[in-house]
């Protein structure tokens, strides 16, 4: 009987490997969590991508019955905490809130430390929003004109805030308005806030969660934003293109992400789970105060969605030959 146990076991194992599934891994998504799960956010706390990731962070913990601990590796363009996740154990236990940092690295830098197509795995989108132009409150600009042409009467003068290298919103604009104001590099988009509230930055293009709180209370005044259509929180507030600077349309998105090999049972589950979380009426109420649309999108169709974003970045970055070091 022990013999014949025995050849079960050896059978199973030589299918399973077969397969590509260790035996301890498949066994290990049957139990799938029964520990605390980490979520890397690539940036200091505060910023977009950790306001976002608190609130799915705290709801998905109790659709899991463990806790989903937040832990802040930022630098390197969020490149510290991505390349993290990506040579971590596929296990599902790490995972990250990636967001459309991931394309633009892959498509301006050199080298990555991993390949965002390859060594990650997306699992769910969670939410999107536009990006918001922004000045201080003491600021003389009321519209992008005003603001673009002072920038051109003292290019030595303009100053804009970026998190870590930036992005193509802010790379473009300034190709776009024949502009050259100096870009200032914060590790998220809350570490600049107090630099442009008290007006020692020009102005700044970040994400509607980071800026939003601060023009509903007056310190911040918002002059445009990307995307095709206005932003809801922001009526009065023209697009990008009714202000005169065009292919500014793209909006931000964020998703999770986990290595790549985490076992298919495991990612789908994290899937599932998450369709379920971003539809709570808590959820998209705490998303919208920040500024966010909740915007869950599964696995099999996060995962093409992605592929083609990797493709649009490349795209944009040799038609405004954007590069960063």
């Amino acid at each position: 009987m022990n013999r014949r146990l025995a050849s079960f076991a050896a059978l199973a194992t030589l299918v399973l490997g077969s397969l590509g599934i260790h035996p301890s891994i498949a066994s290990a998504a049957d139990t799938y969590p029964d520990k605390p799960v980490k979520m890397i956010v690539p940036y200091a706390a505060g910023g977009g991508v950790d306001n976002i990731a608190r609130v799915v962070a705290t709801h998905l913990s109790a659709r899991l019955k463990q806790p989903v601990i937040i832990d802040n590796r930022p630098g390197a363009n969020a490149n510290i905490g991505a390349d993290a996740v990506a040579k971590a154990s596929p296990d599902g236990y790490t995972l990250l809130m990636g967001a459309t940092f991931l394309a633009f690295n892959r498509a301006t830098m050199k080298s990555t430390p991993y390949d965002a197509s390859r060594d990650l795995v997306p699992v769910a989108r969670t939410g999107k929003a536009p990006f918001v132009l922004v000045v201080p409150a003491s600021s003389p600009f009321k519209t992008v004109a005003e603001l673009v042409a002072y920038m051109k009467a003292n290019p030595d003068k303009a100053s804009y805030g970026a998190v870590g290298a930036g992005s193509p919103t802010n790379l473009i604009f300034p190709k776009n308005t024949g502009t050259t104001p100096v870009q200032v590099l914060y590790k998220g988009g809350a570490a600049a806030m107090p630099d442009l509230i008290a007006g020692r930055l020009t102005y700044m293009i970040q994400t509607t969660s980071e800026v939003l709180p601060h023009i509903t209370t007056g310190k911040l005044r918002a002059l445009a934003v990307s995307g095709s259509t206005r932003f809801g929180h922001l009526p009065t507030v023209p697009t990008m293109k009714e202000a005169g600077v065009a292919d500014l349309e793209g909006t931000g998105w964020w998703g999770l992400f986990a290595p790549a090999k985490t076992p298919a049972a495991v990612v789908q589950r994290l899937s599932d789970e998450i369709q379920v979380v971003m539809k709570q009426p808590d959820v998209i109420a705490a998303l919208d105060k920040l500024g966010i649309e909740s915007a869950p999108m599964p696995s099999q169709t996060f995962m093409p969605f992605f592929q083609e974003e990797l493709k649009s970045y490349v795209d944009v970055a040799r038609q405004f030959n954007l590069t960063v070091e």
